[in-house]
Formats: structure tokens, C-alpha cells, sequence
């Protein structure tokens, strides 16, 4: 591909409005511009291989070149250094260092052809949808550091549609949720919170019935998957098409001063993804990004439990929810622990969908997760967990609960302490939901053993429009979302089918306007 340049799949997309990016980030707290090169390693400069910085120039071939005379070796450093390299999907071998200095970057094609991967890999198991492969690729591998100071580009914004609506700078009057009799409709009910942010995000899809084909694109900027030993440190990921930084099936990761800078409008930008990989840390990280910050996921097609995920010390801006457990969540989850982080979304509006969202609907057993010395403000829901039964992955009804994962999972023993959140705009949720078999019998699927200490909310105080149905729906099949269940009777905390619920500390500050009640429980024995 030498002398060969990028020519864009989409060249009429690749707007960028004010609001997309966080401005203020501050990357002099997170990212060392001064590191070394590692010594005692050899080092496969892609310069010394055909790479040059010309813009749109593409230098995959150069790259892919110093990559395999690096693992030839048995391992060392490639090298990035001198300026922005545009290239296609990218590997990193094992005992490798992949070295971005902190005046250089390698930068996703706008080609979609060549970063797709070459045999259909599903990342997330979304339906409909045509995201495939990724621009740096981890696979089978062990020992690899991805570090440096500099920065990997998506170039996200050429991959996804243009938005209905600009980036909102001031905030809005009034806060609005949909009813729950609006479901079908629930992402186009004008004045809602809901409306409000999914208006502003770019999707790949014809989500608006407009007779558009859905965008190709690559599904994450960077995918380790079934490795193991494997380091990001000090090192930049820049507007994501995608999935950011996607974990799956892996051991013994750490992500650590790390920078995430993304469009916040680009569907689908999660932040961090953990799927299915046990001991990982995630530590003094910045996120910015358009969808889920850092987010655990397990879904049914990696066959196997997860455990021992650390997140601590991080900032997460984000349209969407800060930290969240869920969606896909088929195989089981535990030994999760968040502490001394901050989340908030200080410039566009409305503010995060949610701070800490926790949900088992496809058949997840979530257990032993604690999440504490947490600073929130602008998050619109401080606090959501919900078990209920989707099924996504359409297991056959049984009487017999717990024989398959038609029933769904279980979420217990779980700790969310010392929470201080200003500007929230909705009520904590907890539920689990109850229903009935083909012969009328009763299933009672309960949250357990949950406790909720240091809890300190205070509301944005703007109007609101409060619409409190008759009975409040049990939400069985639904996409679990804060905002998707309609008002209810409670401005602090709404709990609903739980054994053993524990709140101690609570203080909830409303808006003036306020007409409801503190704190509703229903169904819930053992409490304190």
C-alpha cells in the first residue's frame, strides 16, 4: 500500500459541533508527555519500515511490517514517533510494547474496507446492526503493553450519521420522563429527558424510519481479546467509532493513566468494555465519551463466569450511564468493586443518563458487587438496579424456575456507599420484578441483601412534570434504562421486590416544586 492514500467510505460525513468533545479535559493530570522508550528492548521503528507521516497517506503495510519483524524477534518495541500515521486494523504480538510518543498518533481509515475484519466477529451481540473488527487488534496474546503518551485516532465521526439536533450548551426548563404507555414510542416523546439526549447522538442505523442503509463500521477502536498480561498505560484513545476499549475474554489486565477523549455523540462509544475477563484493573483513568463510561458485560456467547474487576480513582463524562453492569448479561458476574471516582457531565445537557447502573436481564447471577466514595453531579439518576427477564437470547419457557435462563438471573449482596450527587433530576430505582406462570402460580424474583449507606442526593431544582400512573408497570421484558420506567411515587428512592434491604444515611434534597414522598417501598421485607 505503499504511496497508496485514504479515501473515505462516507466523505459527506465527519462534522464535529461544539459540545461533542469535552473541552476542558485535563490531560496534563493523567498523561506524561516525557516518557522513555523501555530499555533493554529492541526497538522496530515503522519509520525505518516505509511509514511517513503525509497526511491520509496510509501506512498499514509499514506497520504490519515492524510488527512481525518485532515478533520474529521474540518481542520489543514498536515505535510510533514523528507525527499522525493513517493506516487500517492493526495487531500487536505477544511481548510486545507498542510506543506512541506523545507528539505522534496512528489514525483510523475512513475506509471502512480496511478495517472490518476479514471473518465476521460479532463484538457485542447487537441485532441488526453492522459493526464488525476493530482498528487495534490484541488477540491470542500475552505480554503486551500499549503506552507512550501519544494517541490512537477512530476517526469516529465518519462513520455514523449526521444528528437531528446540535449538541445542547444551556440546560432545559423542564424535566420530563415518558410514561410507561409510551413505550413503544418512548425514544420520540418531544419535551423528555430521554428525547432531549438521543436527538443529539449519531447512529449508523435508520433509527428514524428514513429509508437510509445502515453505515459499515468497525465495532472498537481497540479489541484485546483472549489474552492475558496485558497493559494500557499512559496512552490517549481518541474519538472511538465505537466501542472504545473492548476487554473480552481475557486475564490480568490493567488500564491505568489513561485518557479516553470521544465524540459524545457517536452511538454506541462506550468507554471501557469488560467482558467475560477476570482480574482487571482500571485505575486513573479520564473517560469522555458518548455511551456507557465503564461498563461490565456478559454476554452468552462467551460461555463463561467473570470475576475480580477493580475500577478506581476514575473521571467519567458521558451521555449515557458512568458505570454500569449490563446490558448483555447471560453468564454470571461478581467481585466487582468501584471506589473514589467522580462522575459528572459539566457542559451539554441534560445531564448522564444514570451514575451507577447495575442490571441483570438475560440471566446473569450478579453478586458481591461493592461501589463507594463516589462524587456525582449532572447525573440525572444517581443510582438503578433492576433484575428482570428480557431474554434476550430467547431461552423456551419452563415451570421450573431457574432450569434456564428464561426466568432470568439474580442480583444480591450488593453495597453502594457513600454517595454524594448534586443536580440528580430522577429517583434512585431498585427492583425485581414478580409475575406469574402459564398456570397462574406466582414468581417472585427478588433483589437481595442490598444496602444503601451515605446516600446524599440533591436535585437540580427546575420544573418538572410529574405523571404517576395507577400501578406501576413490573417492567418484565423491557431494555432495562432509569429513565424508562416512567414517574413514580418517590423522589429519593423507589424499591420494589427485595429481600433484605438495608438503608441507612439517606438524604435527598428535592426540587421545591416536590409533591412526593421521600421513599416508597413495595415489597420488601427485612428492611432497616
Amino acid at each position: 500500500m505503499y504511496n497508496t492514500y485514504d479515501t473515505p467510505t462516507y466523505p459527506e460525513l465527519g462534522n464535529i459541533y461544539p459540545g461533542d468533545y469535552y473541552e476542558a479535559l485535563p490531560y496534563d493530570e493523567f498523561i506524561d508527555k516525557n516518557q522513555k522508550l523501555p530499555e533493554g528492548k529492541k526497538v522496530f521503528d515503522i519509520r525505518n519500515f516505509g511509514a511517513r507521516p503525509e497526511k491520509n497517506l496510509l501506512n498499514t503495510e509499514a506497520f504490519l511490517k515492524a510488527a512481525a519483524a518485532c515478533e520474529k524477534e521474540g518481542g520489543g518495541v514498536i515505535l510510533v514517533a514523528g507525527g499522525s500515521y493513517c493506516m487500517g486494523t492493526v495487531y500487536i504480538p505477544s511481548h510486545t510494547t507498542l510506543f506512541i510518543a506523545a507528539d505522534s498518533e496512528i489514525k483510523a481509515s475512513r475506509n471502512v474496507d480496511l478495517l472490518l475484519a476479514k471473518e465476521k466477529e460479532q463484538i457485542d451481540d447487537r441485532k441488526g446492526e453492522s459493526s464488525e473488527g476493530a482498528f487495534v487488534r490484541v488477540k491470542n496474546a500475552e505480554d503486551v503493553t500499549i503506552t507512550g503518551g501519544g494517541r490512537i485516532n477512530g476517526s469516529g465521526e465518519w462513520y455514523v450519521y449526521e444528528p437531528r439536533e446540535l449538541p445542547a450548551l444551556v440546560p432545559f426548563e423542564t424535566s420530563r420522563l415518558p410514561r410507561r404507555d409510551q413505550a413503544k414510542e418512548i425514544n420520540n416523546i418531544p419535551g423528555t429527558l430521554r428525547y432531549y439526549y438521543r436527538q443529539r447522538i449519531r447512529y449508523s442505523e435508520d433509527k428514524y424510519g428514513e429509508g437510509k442503509p445502515n453505515l459499515n463500521r468497525p465495532a472498537a477502536l481497540v479489541w484485546v481479546q483472549d489474552s492475558k498480561n496485558v497493559t494500557l498505560d499512559n496512552i490517549i484513545l481518541y474519538d472511538s467509532m465505537s466501542w472504545t476499549l473492548h476487554i473480552e475474554c481475557c486475564e490480568n489486565i490493567t488500564v491505568k493513566n489513561m485518557v479516553i477523549d470521544d465524540n459524545r455523540h457517536v452511538a454506541n462509544s462506550d468507554g471501557v468494555d469488560i467482558n467475560a475477563s477476570d482480574n482487571v484493573l482500571v485505575d486513573h483513568c479520564f473517560i469522555s465519551c458518548a455511551d456507557d463510561g465503564i461498563v461490565i458485560k456478559n454476554p452468552i456467547r462467551t460461555g463463561r463466569a467473570m470475576t475480580h474487576v477493580h475500577v478506581k480513582r476514575c473521571t467519567v463524562v458521558t451521555v449515557m450511564n458512568a458505570f454500569k453492569i449490563g446490558t448483555e448479561t447471560a453468564n454470571d458476574i461478581s467481585d466487582i468493586l468501584v471506589e473514589d471516582c467522580t462522575f459528572c457531565m459539566p457542559d451539554i445537557y441534560p445531564g448522564s443518563v444514570s451514575g451507577i447502573s447495575l442490571e441483570s436481564c438475560d440471566g446473569t447471577n450478579l453478586s458481591d458487587v461493592t461501589i463507594r466514595n463516589i462524587m456525582m453531579d449532572k447525573i440525572i439518576c444517581p443510582l438503578y438496579i433492576c433484575l428482570n427477564k428480557r431474554n434476550r437470547y430467547n431461552e423456551p419457557y419452563t415451570d421450573n424456575v431457574g432450569e434456564n435462563r428464561y426466568w432470568g438471573g439474580s442480583i444480591k449482596n450488593i453495597c453502594i456507599e457513600n454517595i454524594h450527587a448534586n443536580n440528580a433530576e430522577i429517583p434512585a430505582i431498585l427492583t425485581g420484578y414478580e409475575t406469574t406462570k402459564n398456570d397462574g402460580s406466582v414468581v417472585r424474583r427478588p433483589l437481595e441483601n442490598i444496602t444503601v449507606n451515605s446516600y446524599h442526593v440533591t436535585y437540580r431544582d427546575n420544573k418538572e412534570i410529574i405523571e404517576i400512573p395507577e400501578t406501576f408497570d413490573e417492567f418484565l421484558e423491557d431494555y432495562p434504562e432509569s429513565n424508562a420506567h416512567g414517574d413514580v411515587d418517590a423522589y429519593g428512592i423507589w424499591a420494589r421486590h427485595i429481600d433484605n434491604l438495608v438503608l441507612e444515611d439517606i438524604n435527598v434534597v428535592p426540587r421545591s416544586c416536590n409533591t412526593r414522598k421521600a421513599i416508597c417501598l413495595y415489597d420488601v421485607n427485612n428492611k432497616n
